[in-house]
């Protein structure tokens, strides 16, 4: 309607200029081509306008999906919440219960034998009752496989968790990492973050004990990803090689609620 109206107004204008003879045909094509230039602008933005109105209705849809998914994860995000505070909790009763009780003399004896003896990869803690490996000589950067000489002191370990001096007590494997973030494209694949990393070493180690014969119902793993650093970070995420740790502590059997993975 509204191009229509223009090359009307254009009709009517020659008529008159023509009729007051004061306007050349020139001058008439002039304007003609002008109107003309108007309407095709004019059908060009009514079009774009149109596009646009089909545009918002997709973006109004994708929007809507977008709203219901975000619902779906603030949901899954509570329930893992929910989960990891009980777990903390849990953790925090172990750090008390473990800096009451020491391990019996055979058993402290054992592990700090052990402990010494391989230095390099593993400290102990007889206050505390923490066996701690040293993640950069347990696994390769990035990868959740046990190396072969950390494996070996892994199943050292299990045969002292297995003798008579350890039957009442349970294991809790806890892996830890720096807050350098994941990079390579195939690591990000199964490990995701640094949480899916530490969970993921953990299990490692928990599989290697349970192959030489720690019952696995005596054991629990737990991801504490970059959240819970021993000695502060290096600026930049750079990392600390000290915070690349496994963490496993020897407690009081039924201290903490064990189920396996």
């Amino acid at each position: 309607m509204r191009s229509g109206t223009i090359v009307v107004a254009g009709l009517l204008t020659f008529v008159v200029l023509m009729g007051s003879g004061c306007v050349s045909l020139e001058e008439y094509n002039r304007v003609v081509a002008e109107n003309e230039s108007y309407l095709s602008r004019i059908q060009g933005l009514e079009a774009q306008q149109e596009g646009c109105v089909l545009g918002t209705d997709g973006v109004r849809s994708q929007l809507a999906d977008c709203q219901i998914q975000n619902r779906a994860c603030a949901e899954r995000v509570a329930v893992l919440e929910a989960a990891r505070a009980s777990l903390l909790a849990d953790m925090e009763r172990l750090a008390e219960q473990v800096g009451q009780a020491a391990l019996p003399v055979e058993l402290n004896n054992a592990l700090t034998d052990w402990a010494i003896r391989r230095s390099d990869l593993v400290t102990y803690d007889p206050e505390s009752g923490v066996v701690r490996f040293n993640s950069d000589l347990l696994f390769d950067p990035g990868s959740d496989t046990v190396q072969d000489a950390a494996a070996n002191q892994l199943r050292t370990l299990a045969n002292i968790l297995n003798s008579s001096a350890a039957e009442n007590f349970d294991v809790l494997i806890v892996g830890h990492t720096d807050d350098i973030r994941i990079g390579q494209p195939e690591t990000l694949q199964r490990h995701p973050t640094n949480w899916h990393l530490s969970a993921h070493r953990a299990i490692a180690v928990e599989d290697i004990l349970k192959e030489s014969g720690v019952p696995e119902a005596r054991m629990a793993v737990v991801g504490r990803g970059e959240f819970q650093p021993i000695e502060p970070n290096r600026p930049g995420r750079t990392g600390n090689p000290r915070n690349r740790r496994v963490e496993i502590y020897i407690v009081p059997a039924g201290s903490v609620r064990m189920s396996g993975r």
